[in-house]
């Protein structure tokens, strides 16, 4: 038989290197874990030694540091790195020398010190998750580790029997003191863990665990079941909250009796472990992740910007409604097979794509790990990790009411399956704001840091035979509002479902649309929210038939501008008659020459034809006539400040004067190119000031208006705005409007009076300067460039005056 002494010749070094001791200090350690080279090899163990051995060995585990600087710290210049390299070449070394040897007593000293460096790993795999920028879930088992080679290290050490025997043995149920009950759930806890087979296998890292996998030892109805096996790693069981937490998990989360598709059925539960189901199926995190990575190169090879899924938002989206219903069928089910005997509310409290596999056999979600994960408390040193961005800020507080926290994840995790990253400043992403607008503000109701101002708008009364300990909303109703709005979309963007963002010059292909698509949009969501199976909404419902009417209007008067105008340029070319329809109204009106009535309103010395007269008044007023229509249905189309309400005081009757500007925006312009077209061709410098001017009042109203709406979102602590300026795209631009606006309508007033009172004579170059700048400037450039961003600071404003308003 092997001697043990030899054994321990070669792991000497580690454990020097490990722990920093001196030889003596050593020997000690080595005396109070029974593992003495002097020990008798043949000498049967006790019972006595081998409790006071798995004693020993669990105290080492769990006095280990938990974050790789306190390690160093506490060991000097053996940093946790060196040490994990150090026992790894020890443990695999150890293996190839055994082979296929007959079992030995130095075997269990073997599966111990491979314990150990299975606990180092998976703090170190913790960690290093922990600290990336976006949530990333890697199987150990596949050898994707962060930090190591996890199939060829931790498969390998887990699958020796040696290995296995020492976990279940250090892991095993420990009686401890109280009362009947306590003794009962331990005992019945011990038969679950001997009924497991002591052959096991690597799954993955968590958070603060490892996950094995096996299966059971005898047959259930002809089959054996295949387990997971979660093991909290041991340096963490020394936090009571965990441990009590993880120990009454099986008893809070069990789910045997109810017939769940979305709960892993959880079989047993101890200080240190939870014994469940195993779902074949990978995490949400690494599909969304595969997903992103097949869209970034997508887009990186066409050219083009990352896009919202629409399909993928609402197909992961319905599933994830789906699990969330179930819970709260669970919370409350009061039949005699309810596994919480109502101390389950139904909440999830940790729901983040780690948590959440999909399975393998029907695609459904599964719900893993419910409960509070104490790395957002801090109850656990170390950072949280990128996951903690999908977390209630009232869980990471460590708030007893959580009620409303699975709401926040919800809306969170819609974020990553339409845009492919999660939301980490806790605001919606740009995207949603320029394609999406009705998902925007659905989303803006569930992320809100205040759980109070979470469904503000989109209340869905209280659960059907809700209980006292059931949530007062239903996440059933929330989900039938969440596929309106995704109709919604879908119809105000004629059913694409991949809808990205033009950035550069492929933005300018939206110049080809001159009023940017909207009378059309506001049209079908007029006609989606008429029809009866649409789900009300009386205060969006309100502003529906006033802003179709608005866009609709605006959409009129250009087409009767612009015709207006190149029919009276071609007529000063000469090139109008032997019109058939101009004709027509010349024999019915009995006019020989002209056009009736319009022609009658024309000063004595407006002639037509007279191109050369003529021309400075069309090209400026042609120059309006497109760019005016395209600045307001681009920006204020389809939007109002009204949605705050009348209760907000002041910012009411700021947002009434921007909405009757706003409105002007979509008549005067036009209104001003009839005039200088059909009455009077000098007023064209006149109207030219007048219509800069309502310009830059309308900028400067709306800006006044965004300003105050944000600072009273922040006054009320509303988190859907950003908290700094800076980070709301479109702001700093459209703040540069307001003063580069009013140079412009003073310059324009200024030469303007200047000739029509024919102190100046340069018409020609001053109407050419005014007709090149509204077409490049204001239609090219602040249209069809920087229009879309501003757009996305007007719309936030308006979700968050909405908002606002919810709350006076």
């Amino acid at each position: 038989m092997e001697n043990r002494g030899a054994t321990l010749d070669l792991l000497l070094p580690a454990l020097r290197d490990l722990t920093g001791y001196s030889d003596p200090q050593l020997a000690h350690l080595l005396d109070l874990l029974e593992l003495t080279a002097a020990a008798d090899d043949d000498r049967p163990e006790t019972a006595r030694q081998r409790t006071r051995r798995l004693k020993a060995w669990r105290r080492m585990l769990q006095d280990i540091p938990l974050d790789e600087r306190s390690f160093d710290d506490r060991f000097g210049l053996a940093g946790r790195q060196d040490t994990i390299s150090c026992l790894t070449s020890w443990c695999l070394g150890y293996r190839a020398q055994r082979g296929r040897r007959p079992a030995s007593p130095a075997d269990a000293l073997f599966g111990f010190v491979s314990l150990f460096l299975l606990t180092l790993l998976g703090l170190a795999e913790s960690e290093a998750q922990r600290s990336l920028p976006q949530p990333s879930a890697v199987p150990g088992g596949s050898g994707a580790a962060l930090t190591h080679d996890c199939g060829g290290v931790c498969g390998v050490l887990v699958s020796e029997d040696a290995v296995a025997e020492v976990i279940t043995e250090v892991y095993g149920p420990q009686a401890r003191p109280g009362t009947r009950r306590v003794a009962a759930t331990v005992e019945s806890t011990d038969r679950e863990w001997q009924a497991m087979q002591r052959k096991l296998r690597f799954h993955r890292h968590g958070s603060t665990s490892m996950i094995l996998r096996g299966t059971t030892a005898s047959a259930v109805h002809g089959t054996r079941p295949e387990f997971a096996l979660k093991l909290i790693l041991y340096p963490f069981t020394r936090i009571p909250t965990l441990t009590r937490a993880t120990r009454e998990y099986a008893e809070t989360y069990g789910t045997s009796g109810t017939g769940s598709r979305h709960l892993v059925r959880v079989w047993a539960s101890f200080d240190s472990w939870i014994l469940m189901d195993f779902v074949a199926g990978r995490t949400l995190a690494e599909v969304v992740r595969e997903e992103r990575e097949e869209a970034e190169r997508e887009a990186a090879d066409a050219g083009q910007a990352l896009s919202l899924r629409l399909d993928r938002l609402r197909e992961k989206g319905v599933l994830l409604f789906e699990a969330l219903e179930e819970l709260q069928r669970i919370a409350r089910d009061d039949t005699d097979t309810a596994p919480v005997h109502g101390r389950f509310t139904g909440v999830h409290a940790d729901l983040s794509p780690s948590n959440i596999i999909v399975s393998d056999a029907d695609g459904t979600f599964k719900l893993i790990d419910l409960g509070r994960n104490y790395l957002y408390t801090h109850t656990i040193t170390g950072t949280a990790g990128a996951e903690a961005a999908y977390i209630a800020p009232e869980i990471k507080a460590g708030d007893e009411e959580n009620t409303r926290a699975d709401l926040y994840s919800l809306g969170q995790l819609l974020i990553l399956f339409g845009s492919g990253r999660a939301s980490p400043d806790g605001v919606v992403p740009d995207i949603f704001y320029m394609r999406a607008v009705e998902l925007a503000r659905f989303l803006e109701d569930l992320i809100d840091a205040a759980p109070e101002r979470r469904l503000l708008i989109f209340s869905t009364g209280p659960v059907p035979e809700s209980t006292d300990s059931a949530p007062e909303f239903s996440f059933a109703r929330l989900k039938d509002s969440f596929l309106a709005e995704i109709e919604m979309v879908q119809a105000a963007e004629q059913g694409e479902t991949d809808l990205r963002i033009e950035t550069g010059w492929r933005a300018l292909r939206e110049l080809l649309r001159p009023l940017a698509g909207d009378p059309g949009r506001e049209w079908r969501l007029w006609r989606m929210r008429r029809r009866p199976d649409t789900l009300p909404d009386t205060h969006r419902g309100r502003f529906t038939n006033w802003l179709l009417a608005w866009s609709l209007l605006s959409a009129l008067i250009w087409a009767l501008t612009n015709t207006t105008v190149i029919t009276w340029l071609l007529r000063d070319l000469d090139l109008s008659w032997g019109n058939k329809l101009v004709e027509l109204v010349q024999h019915l009106s009995n006019t020989p020459t002209g056009l009736p009535v319009v022609d009658s309103w024309r000063h004595s010395d407006y002639r037509i034809p007279d191109w050369q007269a003529n021309l400075p008044a069309r090209m400026v007023g042609l120059s309006y006539a497109i760019a005016a229509p395209k600045f307001y249905q681009m920006l204020y189309s389809g939007l109002t400040p009204l949605a705050i309400g009348w209760r907000a005081g002041g910012l009411s009757r700021l947002a009434l004067a921007t909405e009757v500007v706003m409105r002007m925006m979509a008549v005067v312009p036009c209104g001003l190119v009839l005039a200088i077209t059909l009455v009077e061709p000098r007023w064209w410098p006149i109207n030219s000031a007048i219509g800069q001017c309502l310009t830059w009042l309308v900028n400067f109203l709306m800006l006044a208006y965004i300003r105050a709406v944000i600072a009273r979102s922040r006054q009320l602590g509303l988190s859907t705005v950003a908290a700094d300026d800076s980070k709301i795209t479109g702001l700093s631009s459209f703040a540069q409007w307001v003063p580069t606006s009013l140079f412009y309508a003073m310059a324009v007033t200024t030469i303007g009076t200047c000739l029509y009172l024919q102190l100046l004579h340069d018409t020609y170059v001053y109407a050419l300067a005014v007709t090149s700048t509204n077409i490049f400037l204001f239609y090219v450039i602040k249209c069809g460039i920087g229009g879309p961003t501003v757009r996305v600071a007007i719309v936030r404003t308006c979700l968050a005056a909405e908002r606002v308003g919810r709350c006076q």
